[in-house]
């Protein structure tokens, strides 16, 4: 199956007449509900880490921009990608072909230029954990912000690149996704295998003679550890939702166009905008200070919740009072003025009235 030509089905009114159309319609329906659902998540969610990450300090500078940038580029696919796969598949159920095939190319430009810039940012932060561990006190001096900010546009830049040849040369299109993605993955594995055997060998050399002074501070390498499970549960959310889709393209260019290939495909997208939502749920487990300011957050938001409610009571009061000020004076706690209002002053029973007087 041709790539370009899998990009062109679901717009493609010609393959249309020969398709199941009432059955893929209700798929397509299906996976339109579970894209505006993930949307929905993936936006609030991203949102609050963003402010959350705004209002923490604690965490180190380059590993605080990487998250940022992960953290939005994630918010971009919730807010912009997924309702354009929303729009792209409502518009071939109801064969607006014009409007399908201009929401389909700005989904598929996103979507690879979203996902390209989002494994590059975690494997600048698996790379961050590496130098942190390899360099020890000299890490700061090294690993700058000016380098990390550096990094961001290079990112942007290889991201773009993948985008267009996506609609321009093919080929070339698949061999350079293919090598730049292979290099980032094989980076990434290199990184975390050496962080994982640097630390057992200081765990196995943890055995110091006695009143011999360790060159670790315990608190440090505990705190070492939980940022880089942060960032291994990051990079395995990220494999399992995006693999899939590899996996369902490479097949895809060996056999023939199928309905069943192209469903497959659109539901593994799914899976893979999926990772967009579980990302803050990462955050939220792995790293205390992010999960503490969301909860702040959150309260602070219920709290200016009550405040609202609470005025609005007020002036409702006030608004009663002024209704029937003859029932303003010495109101007894089993009749309120809320209750007066409710049954109106003409069905007010005179035995409630007389505690007014």
């Amino acid at each position: 199956m041709n790539y370009s030509l899998q990009a062109g089905f679901l717009c493609n009114a010609n393959w249309a007449i020969h398709r199941n159309s009432s059955q893929l319609s209700t798929i397509f329906l299906v996976i339109s509900g579970i894209n505006v659902a993930l949307s929905i998540t993936a936006t609030l969610g991203n949102a609050l880490i963003l402010v959350a990450l705004h209002k923490k300090s604690t965490l180190n500078p380059p590993s605080k921009l990487f998250l940022r940038c992960l953290a939005i580029s994630d918010l971009c696919v919730g807010l912009v990608v997924q309702p354009v796969v929303v729009v792209s598949l409502l518009a071939a159920v109801n064969h607006r072909w014009r409007l399908c095939r201009v929401s389909e190319i700005l989904w598929y430009s996103l979507g690879m230029m979203l996902t390209s810039f989002s494994l590059a940012t975690l494997i600048a932060i698996s790379v961050d954990r590496l130098f942190a561990l390899l360099l020890g006190i000299r890490y700061r001096q090294v690993v700058t912000m000016k380098r990390a900010r550096s990094l961001v546009p290079i990112f942007l830049f290889i991201s773009i690149t993948g985008c267009v040849l996506q609609h321009t040369h093919l080929v070339t299109f698949l061999a350079y996704n293919t090598l730049v993605w292979f290099l980032w993955l094989v980076t990434s594995i290199y990184c975390y295998a050496r962080i994982y055997l640097v630390l057992r060998n200081h765990i196995q050399a943890q055995v110091i003679p006695q009143g011999q002074p360790s060159q670790t501070s315990p608190l440090n390498l505990s705190r070492y550890k939980k940022t880089v499970s942060t960032s291994l549960w990051l990079f395995v959310a990220m494999m399992f939702c995006y693999l899939p889709l590899g996996g369902v393209l490479i097949v895809g260019t060996l056999l023939e166009l199928s309905g069943f290939l192209v469903v497959t495909n659109f539901l593994t997208m799914t899976l893979l905008y999926l990772n967009s939502s579980l990302n803050p749920l990462l955050y939220c487990w792995k790293i205390r200070e992010v999960r503490n300011a969301v909860k702040e957050i959150l309260q602070n938001v219920r709290f200016r919740k009550l405040r609202r409610d609470k005025k609005t009571n007020r002036l409702r009061d006030r608004k009663s009072h002024s209704r029937y000020p003859e029932l303003t004076q010495d109101t007894p706690q089993d009749v309120t003025l809320s209750q007066v209002e409710s049954r109106g002053l003409e069905q007010v029973r005179p035995s409630d009235l007389t505690h007014f007087k």
